[in-house]
């Protein structure tokens, strides 16, 4: 008499077990990874755009996506221009590096190149005559006329400080002008 009840434990414990699988494995199958959207904001409330930046670059899938949304940001701050727009831009890059999306070097650069008078596309081992070649000369003429777009773009229509707009843009003529001068010297 043992033996049957013995199988009938083992086909009810076999049951019980076979039944707790199947249910994981729906319980799996109803749980779908939510791969995020890595959507762009936009509106014209640049606080706004930033959250929903902040939000999306914080997964991993989103953050090879930081210079579009960084553009992104640019356009929605520029329906809505104001001074306080630096430091918004600031913390959140200074938010992005500390999150390891970007580091010290890139966040100073998009900082720099947007919201501060100096240029960054002067190369930092600037051998003078060496950049005189026309190949060289124009690369930086090139490079220098892309960052003033890009101060326009921050310091004027993001912020509306003109004035530090038009220290920029005298310090790129002012370069220019003693680049012209330097390579004609190189080349006597």
């Amino acid at each position: 008499m043992m033996r049957p009840l013995k199988k009938i434990y083992f086909y009810k414990s076999l049951l019980l077990i076979m039944s707790i699988l199947a249910l994981l494995m729906l319980s799996c199958e109803n749980r779908r990874y939510l791969k995020p959207s890595c959507t762009l904001p936009s509106g014209v409330d640049l606080e706004e755009a930033l959250d929903h930046s902040r939000k999306d670059l914080g997964h991993l899938e989103c953050e090879t996506m930081f210079d579009s949304y960084f553009a992104r940001l640019i356009e929605v701050a520029k329906r809505d221009p104001d001074m306080e727009n630096k430091r918004r831009f600031s913390e959140f890059l200074e938010w992005a590096h500390d999150q390891g999306i970007i580091d010290k070097i890139q966040a100073r650069s998009y900082y720099n190149r947007y919201f501060n008078t100096t240029f960054m596309s002067l190369p930092d081992d600037y051998n003078v005559c060496s950049s005189c070649s026309e190949e060289a000369k124009e690369n930086i003429e090139n490079q220098m006329e892309n960052e003033l777009s890009q101060k326009e773009e921050g310091l004027l229509k993001v912020c509306r400080d003109k004035n530090a707009y038009y220290a920029a843009s005298d310090q790129y003529n002012s370069i220019l002008l003693l680049l012209d001068a330097t390579c004609r010297s190189c080349r006597n």
